[in-house]
């Protein structure tokens, strides 16, 4: 029995243990997220040992020792809860949730921060129960200009700094990426279930690829690591992807191909 009002949030964290509380675990006690649904999964007693020094404990419910690396300790906070639970799973390092207010002429679009987000969380779920489907995201750019009112189903990018789904321990679904897993999953969501969700009218403000912690952590030369993820990724799944290089830094990235979108 899935039942959305049990959901949880999930925060994969490492060499935060001085931020979080400032960042992603201020933001959910803002906007009415209960402590009692927070789990943080870290990769090692010496790391769950910081945490509890440097957390303040009413902001969490419990710190969860799980594995090293990304796509590790994502793989271990879905074997970590049973199935059908629904979880939210957040970056440590958010500095807002937004939400779009569309204005007459789509430059006059402005953001604003959710103030209830316990009750988008819910109303997210809910949508995924009525349609039958698992995995739910947001717009990846805290940009108005290119943010839109629309609720999609078809194959859009569901970054991984805060996605929802309704848990299964199904072998299809688990990771084999670090770098670039959150496209990894989106695609895996999208073969096996032919739908998922994007709230193009919700965003997150954090920064990508910066701050030390984190993936930092994990790799040295980051670009490196997006540039093998980026050709395993057009190399298994060619017909949903394609391969590109970013601006001025050339940092290798992935984009779906029109003809599935």
């Amino acid at each position: 029995m899935i039942n959305p009002t049990n959901y949880v949030v999930a925060i994969p964290t490492l060499q935060r243990s001085t931020t979080i509380a400032n960042k992603t675990l201020k933001v959910l006690s803002d906007k009415l997220v209960s402590p009692s649904r927070i789990f943080l999964f870290v990769a090692s007693k010496l790391e769950q040992e910081d945490y509890m020094k440097n957390v303040p404990e009413k902001l969490f419910n419990k710190i969860i020792i799980g594995e090293y690396g990304l796509k590790n300790q994502r793989n271990f906070i879905t074997n970590y809860f049973e199935k059908n639970i629904c979880i939210l799973q957040l970056d440590d390092d958010l500095k807002d949730i937004n939400y779009l207010l569309p204005g007459i002429e789509k430059k006059f679009n402005e953001i604003y921060p959710i103030l209830d987000l316990h009750n988008f969380i819910l109303e997210a779920f809910n949508n995924l129960i009525e349609k039958k489907l698992y995995i739910f995201g947001v717009y990846p750019v805290n940009n108005p200009f290119f943010m839109s009112d629309k609720v999609t189903t078809d194959l859009r990018f569901l970054t991984g700094p805060m996605f929802g789904i309704i848990n299964r321990h199904n072998p299809e679904l688990l990771l084999e990426l670090d770098e670039k897993e959150d496209y990894e999953r989106t695609i895996k969501y999208f073969l096996l279930d032919k739908s998922i969700i994007r709230y193009n009218n919700i965003t997150i403000d954090t920064s990508y690829y910066k701050g030390s912690g984190g993936m930092q952590e994990y790799y040295k030369d980051r670009y490196l690591e997006a540039e093998k993820s980026a050709n395993y990724l057009v190399a298994k799944y060619p017909d949903y992807c394609k391969k590109w290089y970013k601006g001025k830094s050339q940092r290798p990235e992935i984009k779906f191909r029109k003809k599935m979108i």
